[in-house]
């Protein structure tokens, strides 16, 4: 009889334990997960970031060509130096706005 009864108190903590382990083990995985989201997260906000940086550079660099076009206008130096430096700042005002725009649909995908 005491053999049988110390078998079950082994069989219970074993399952007791194999249940601990069990639960550590999910614990665990729970937390790689989390750890793999949080990753991807940052990684999906440092792209944002570069894309919409590069963005706000193009557009600042097409203004300054479009305020010196304008400038150049004005002052009646040179008109085909106006005309290029408007043409290439609503260029690269153009290739701005495609770029964040391009950039918010690429990584707004999963």
């Amino acid at each position: 009889m005491e053999e049988v009864i110390m078998r079950l108190m082994r069989d219970l903590v074993m399952t007791v334990g194999d249940a601990l382990r069990l639960s550590s083990d999910l614990m665990r995985y729970r937390v790689e997960m989390q750890k793999r989201v949080i990753q991807r997260a940052v990684s999906r906000m440092t792209m944002y970031l570069a894309v919409f940086m590069a963005s706000i550079i193009l557009a600042g660099v097409g203004v300054g060509f479009i305020l010196y076009g304008i400038f150049i206008l004005l002052a009646a130096a040179i008109a085909s130096s106006a005309a290029a430096g408007l043409i290439m700042g609503f260029v690269l005002l153009l290739v701005a706005i495609s770029t964040a725009v391009l950039g918010r649909n690429l990584l707004s995908r999963p």
